[in-house]
């Protein structure tokens, strides 16, 4: 194959529009992607003045940004690429991207117009825009929301917990911005990225919306928590209850272990299943690669013993210091929350929770409740 036959086989196949002009702005040539950006045929513009593919004001001011070109050589247009408008044969007007290049002949010059037509990048921006929108209202209405959680806590005496937690808020939510940024940059500045790429780069920044959301919303919950109402409650039903309605996989075998006269404890009945429910779905999550998981009840003394027991991987030392510290978490996706939340209902229900570990063999959480002390005549 010739040069120039591979140079003509470039032109026909390239994707972005080509048009070459002399310093008149006539056109000379056009390619194939001209014919489908623009809607003309190219024999209908060869001959023309390349204003014939510009709208208002562009049509008018080439003639003179041409002139000043070739008197000056200082590019305003020439060199240099830049996002204008451009007009198809019906008239309509599309936003485009416009690269112009000269090449010299002996004493004459060809203008190269290399156009791309950005009309996607540009839906791709204004949808962005508006979900940009979108979050800033959300997190406007979050921000009030989590300051008015703020109030609570500073009137319930919380101050403590209120520095862990905006520490730990500040690390929950930086993570998810950033990655909204990341998708938001791509998503200003790829060039005809493919429209599933698109998918999934709004699609991830309304999951880290979301997560956002999640973490005020929780937060709140926390401040919110009322005094519990203590009152007589079956535990062992209510730890077969739990056990049932939550789901484990094929992996996991929930196993519970109790005496038949176990006492009843004081606790408010709508707290107290929360607490459990966090210690058992936290226990079933520490064991991806299956086991046993264990709940074991009896008395100690004044106090019904609850314990929790996994065969999963198990809380390193340093973690185990922290572990129920608001908004701090071992797991990759997780909030920091739960266990948070389980020792505050636990603590507000004059209840104790204690936590062992052994890296690798899996952990145990001790929950101790007063027990219902019986009458005796």
């Amino acid at each position: 194959m010739s040069e120039q036959s591979l140079l003509e086989a470039i032109l026909n196949n390239a994707v972005d529009a080509v048009v070459t002009t002399d310093d008149k702005g006539t056109i000379e040539s056009a390619n194939p992607a001209t014919e489908r950006m623009f809607q003309y045929e190219v024999a209908e513009l060869v001959g023309q003045n390349v204003t014939i593919l510009m709208p208002s004001p562009y049509r008018e001011q080439h003639g003179q940004y041409m002139a000043d070109y070739m008197e000056s050589k200082q590019p305003k247009v020439i060199g240099l690429g830049r996002e204008v408008l451009g007009r198809r044969k019906d008239g309509q007007t599309f936003p485009i991207h416009l690269a112009v290049s000269e090449v010299t002949f002996g004493n004459r010059s060809v203008f190269t117009g290399i156009i791309r037509d950005v009309s996607d990048l540009k839906k791709i921006e204004r949808e962005l825009a508006e979900l940009n929108s979108q979050l800033e209202q959300r997190v406007q209405e979050r921000t009030k929301q989590l300051e008015a959680a703020q109030e609570q806590l500073v009137q319930k005496e919380r101050l403590a917990t209120l520095g862990q937690v905006s520490g730990g808020m500040a690390h929950e939510i930086r993570n998810p911005l950033n990655a909204v940024k990341t998708s938001a940059y791509y998503l200003l500045h790829a060039q005809n990225p493919p429209e599933e790429k698109v998918r999934q780069h709004l699609e991830r920044i309304d999951r880290q919306v979301t997560l956002i959301d999640n973490v005020v919303t929780a937060l709140s919950d926390v401040a919110r928590l009322p005094e519990p109402k203590m009152r007589q409650i079956n535990l062992a039903a209510m730890l077969e209850q739990i056990l049932t309605s939550v789901e484990f996989p094929a992996s996991v075998k929930p196993v519970y272990t109790g005496p038949a006269d176990l006492p009843r404890v004081l606790a408010d009945e709508h707290q107290l299943p929360i607490a459990f429910r966090n210690l058992i779905r936290n226990a079933r999550d520490a064991m991806p690669s299956g086991g046993t998981l264990e709940v074991i009840t009896d008395v100690v003394g004044d106090r019904v013993r609850v314990q929790v027991i996994d065969e999963g991987v198990g809380i390193p030392p340093g973690d185990l210091e922290r572990i129920l510290e608001p908004l701090y978490s071992t797991k990759a996706r997780g909030l920091g929350l739960g266990l948070a939340i389980t020792r505050t209902i636990l603590s507000k229900n004059r209840a104790e929770l204690l936590v062992e570990s052994d890296l690798g063999q899996g952990s145990t959480f001790t929950v101790l409740l007063d027990r219902v002390q019986e009458k005796t005549n």
